[in-house]
């Protein structure tokens, strides 16, 4: 009996493990067009290519605006350059919180409103509004994106 026990035990920790394995966020990169088609097609953004304005680390720049909330897109020619980028920008900051996933980045900030940034392969796009209360208009459109 004590042996049936023990295997029912070592199975169950091995089934919760696997399904806490599953549970882990993935988050699908996405292309500048998808990004535009979603905030501005579904969600009513005013978008504006600053690509061509703007020479510098990044390939592509986009932002996305809509009352007093305003989303940036970037894309760089490289993950490790997106992720340097947001290492080198984020992660001493005061009041941010900085969090390296391996496959992702992420970065939060309730100070002075809300800031969100999220980095997965050579994609960063934040979402930043100086009022705390667009908290969820900021989640819903990073859920909206597949992040």
């Amino acid at each position: 009996m004590k042996r049936i026990k023990r295997i029912f035990c070592l199975s169950l920790v091995i089934v919760s493990a696997l399904v806490l394995c599953a549970c882990s966020k993935e988050y699908n990169s996405i292309t500048y067009k998808r990004f535009t088609e979603k905030m501005g097609n579904e969600l009513n953004y005013a978008i504006t290519d600053n690509t061509l304005s703007y020479e510098g680390i990044y390939e592509r720049e986009y932002t996305a605006i809509k009352d007093d909330i305003i989303f940036i897109f970037y894309e760089f020619s490289d993950k490790e350059s997106a992720k340097e980028y947001v290492k080198s920008n984020y992660s001493k900051l005061k009041y941010y919180s900085y969090s390296d996933k391996g496959d992702y980045s992420i970065v939060k900030s309730s100070k002075a409103g809300y800031f969100k940034l999220i980095q997965v392969d050579n994609i960063v796009i934040s979402g930043y509004s100086d009022n705390s209360g667009n908290k969820s208009s900021i989640n819903k459109a990073f859920n909206k994106l597949g992040f």
